[in-house]
């Protein structure tokens, strides 16, 4: 039974407790972020938390499966276009400081959970290998293929790693474009032998 003038379960419960939990865990970061501050942030009692996702994990990989959308890549396969390592690297830059929080705040919460848990360093994974710059598709890669694939997120995910958790150098002060234009040459080299494989 909720009490005290907390919103029961209804039809807006669900992403009114997503959209609070998105604005805590950027915010805190996933390790400082608590069930109970999501609840008061969206005015419901805790139980509604556990009720609709189960755990703080489950949450928070809700919360933040819509962060990545995927309008460039989709502009590119409409114009039948496979995109550079340039702007692979831009694009994924970009969104990690395209919203109202501190630039990058995203990818240390997502790179803070990745660090303790197997099934947000899976997340990450998806963000990377599959909304990033496969534009969403989920078809199996060849063998080769995958290996290259993996090594496409090897690199983004050390970018980002190196300009928003560990602030290393250029890489963390100089612009995106800049950025872009000193990893897009390794990146096409790596999707360039993606595309040849399949």
């Amino acid at each position: 039974m909720v009490g005290r003038g907390r919103r029961p379960g209804d039809q807006g419960t669900r992403e009114a407790i997503l959209a609070a939990a998105r604005a805590v865990f950027l915010e805190q970061g996933f390790t400082k972020a608590a069930m109970t501050g999501v609840a008061r942030r969206a005015d419901v009692d805790t139980a509604l938390l556990y009720h609709y996702f189960g755990t703080k994990l489950e949450l928070f990989i809700a919360s933040m499966a819509g962060l990545y959308t995927q309008e460039r890549q989709a502009a590119a396969a409409a114009e039948g276009r496979v995109r550079g390592g340039v702007e692979i690297v831009s694009d994924f830059l970009h969104k990690w400081e395209s919203g109202p929080e501190e630039p990058g705040r995203a990818f240390v919460a997502l790179a803070q959970a990745a660090s303790s848990s197997p099934e947000a360093a899976a997340l990450l994974n998806q963000f990377v290998t599959q909304r990033i710059w496969r534009g969403g598709k989920s078809e199996p890669l060849g063998d080769a293929a995958e290996r290259r694939a993996a090594m496409v997120g090897v690199q983004l995910v050390g970018i980002a790693w190196a300009r928003y958790v560990m602030k290393l150098g250029p890489v963390a002060t100089d612009s995106i474009d800049e950025v872009a234009a000193w990893f897009g040459p390794t990146i096409d080299s790596f999707t360039t032998a993606i595309h040849d494989a399949n």
